[in-house]
């Protein structure tokens, strides 16, 4: 119970002093916003190349697999 008669007066806070400051805030959004617009690039490439790297790694796997199985059949 305490957590949310926490949480409202944090939101109504919250909401008050984006009202009263709402020049600075812009100014804070758009010196913050390019930055987490090039770190959510930098982590989309991240996860690309890990991707990449995990399904190389998977074909590989599947590869030595049936090199394996060809082997013994013979």
């Amino acid at each position: 119970m305490l957590n949310i008669i926490l949480g409202l007066l944090f939101a109504a806070l919250g909401i008050v002093f984006v009202v009263t400051w709402f020049s600075d805030f812009l100014i804070v959004l758009k010196g913050s916003l390019p930055a987490c617009v090039a770190l959510g690039g930098l982590l989309a490439i991240f996860i690309g190349v890990s991707t990449v790297k995990e399904n190389i790694r998977e074909k590989q796997g599947k590869k030595e697999e049936e090199t394996k199985k060809t082997t013994e059949e013979k």
